[in-house]
């Protein structure tokens, strides 16, 4: 045989042998291979930027600020579904909505703001001058989680300085700072989706400490936001496939999910999972009601509006699928999901702010690094220059309220949101309500021209006192046997209005706070009738006919919203 011959059958053996040994891998490494190659997950030689931890720092000052400077609500549920219950649970007074009459809503994030308020109480700060804040500045430090995972995902998913710049984009944008504090489901839930996301590109998934904590994050994700369950089960299922310690994490996972189940019925005195099939039943219900509310492509106006047609850059990244694909595919998955459903509000994609971020932080390396394409060092060209103004201009205009029909954004179709001003505009109902909390001689407050759900509530009033809205004030003051004048300077020290013509007999204004007049009652008698309890409890008809539809042997709703006076003599009308 010719040397040639010998060199090329060797070749083919070599190619033989080769082939075989990679045949040989477990399926299990190879699918590991492919996932990483699709994930990108890669080790950067470099070490975490040395300016992370400060420009966490800066990250949480900021966040601070906004939340420090004043008081707005992006929606009623804000005060009515986490801050009020909690402040019940701790304080003993508070209004009950319907998900907490009917146990329709899980005391995950609730739980947490309680534990806050009674450490608070313990240490001889219970009051809204310390706990509001506080509670504040502690959903602010979890929203870090949202900054630092970007950051951590980018590294691994893109590259250090791909990361960096996501870090810095996480940091400031001004939706993530604006709602940082805000105890909703939808951002706390984001700022563990995030987390998660950066644990699934890890490089080496293998470590006991990782697989357990993406178990209880993905647990956490799906169990606080249940709309995020699909997008908490992709994360999941793919760090099942790349991890080694499948049967750890499995078990893990059922472990965390069989404990939320646990600490729901034991909450609610019901089965697993009671408050989730309480909901989900009713909602589900509900879906007839709300059909035709919102057209299908509201969340893409709505995104649109909110940063200025920036997350256009998704588009760009549809041509390089294999880079972005991940990151695609959640943000259409998430937006198909809320779009199927009528009801439709901006903070339900919270998610889709953080991921849009990272494609887009990116794009200003790819075009940084065409800009320097030739040169030793990678440096800003002019198209990175005009990405990273235009980031900064619109997040600056974004925290103003300056950006063209912003408000239209945080406005669901039912209109019930307040006042919502970052630094400007603000709500001064909630400056009224604080004052209130802390002045001297206030024994009973209505407020006439609000009802309760856009009202700051008992978190903000902070008073074992009577607190009428203007559904319950029209049920005291039209008392038998009282004129209204008598049935009013019976019932209240304090009436709150914004409307500039109010005016009482035997009341003076007291405080202003903009439009907000505080109205106070000239002498001391009658006295105040008191209350047996300070829980109104607010169900609505329309929630009502539908849980005796599913449940018959739901409670019944009280009347004149549970208000029973101390006093025994005195009746409401119709009680």
């Amino acid at each position: 045989m010719s040397k040639r011959n010998r060199s090329q059958t060797h070749g083919r053996g070599a190619a033989e042998r080769r082939e075989k040994r990679k045949q040989a891998l477990p399926w299990s490494v190879r699918l590991r291979s492919v996932l990483d190659l699709l994930l990108h997950s890669t080790s950067p030689d470099e070490r975490p930027w040395k300016f992370l931890l400060p420009v966490l720092a800066l990250a949480f000052v900021a966040r601070a600020a906004i939340a420090l400077s004043g008081d707005f609500v992006l929606h009623p549920d804000e005060i009515m579904q986490y801050l009020e219950p909690a402040h019940r649970l701790v304080f003993g007074n508070g209004v009950t909505y319907w998900e907490y009459f009917y146990g329709a809503r899980s005391w995950l994030v609730p739980g947490l703001v309680a534990g806050v308020l009674k450490l608070f109480d313990i240490v001889g700060l219970g009051q809204p001058v310390w706990y509001v804040g506080g509670v504040k500045l502690v959903f602010c430090a979890i929203s870090l989680l949202i900054p630092a995972g970007m950051y951590f995902f980018a590294r691994w998913h893109f590259g250090e300085t791909a990361a960096r710049v996501a870090l810095i984009m996480g940091a400031f944008w001004y939706e993530l700072v604006g709602f940082a504090h805000k105890p909703m489901t939808e951002f706390v839930a984001t700022a563990l989706l995030v987390s998660l996301l950066a644990l699934c590109v890890r490089p080496v998934p293998d470590k006991l400490r990782v697989v357990l904590t993406v178990a209880v994050l993905a647990v956490l994700v799906a169990a606080i936001r249940v709309q995020y369950a699909p997008l908490a089960l992709i994360v999941l299922g793919l760090f099942f496939l790349r991890t080694e310690k499948k049967m750890q994490l499995v078990l893990a996972a059922a472990t965390v999910f069989v404990g939320v189940g646990i600490f729901d019925a034991t909450t609610w005195d019901g089965g697993l999972f009671h408050s989730y099939v309480v909901n989900i039943r009713v909602n589900l219900a509900r879906g007839d009601m709300l059909a035709g509310e919102s057209p299908a492509w509201q969340f893409l106006y709505w995104l649109l509006i909110a940063n200025m047609g920036l997350i256009a850059l998704c588009v760009l990244a549809l041509p390089d699928l294999r880079r972005y694909g991940f990151l695609v595919t959640l943000i259409a998955l998430t937006l198909l999901i809320h779009s199927a459903q009528s009801h439709k509000e901006y903070r339900f994609i919270f998610v889709v702010i953080p991921l849009w971020l990272l494609i887009g932080a990116d794009f200003v390396v790819w075009f940084a690094s065409r800009a320097s394409a030739g040169r030793l060092r990678m440096s800003l060209g002019p198209t990175s220059l005009v990405l990273a103004a235009s980031f900064a201009a619109v997040s600056l205009a974004g925290i103003l309220n300056a950006l063209p029909y912003q408000a239209r954004v945080y406005q669901a179709y039912s209109k019930e949101t307040g006042v919502v001003g970052f630094l400007r505009n603000q709500d001064p109902i909630f400056a009224a309500y604080r004052y209130l909390a802390s002045a001297p001689g206030i024994t009973a407050v209505c407020q006439v021209d609000r009802p309760y759900i856009n009202l700051p509530g008992y978190y903000y009033l902070h008073r074992a006192i009577p607190f009428y809205d203007a559904d319950t004030g029209r049920l005291i003051f039209a008392e038998q046997e009282r004129t209204e004048l008598e049935a009013i300077a019976a019932s209240v020290s304090h009436i709150v209005s914004a409307d500039p013509t109010t005016s009482v007999p035997g009341y003076s204004v007291e405080k202003t706070f903009g439009p907000i007049r505080i109205l106070r009652r000239e002498t001391n008698e009658p006295a105040i009738r008191l209350w047996q309890e300070y829980i109104p409890t607010i169900t609505g008809g329309i929630f009502t006919k539908v849980m005796r539809k599913l449940y018959p042997d739901a409670p019944t709703p009280p009347a004149n919203l549970g208000i029973r006076f101390a006093d025994a003599k005195t009746k409401i009308k119709g009680q």
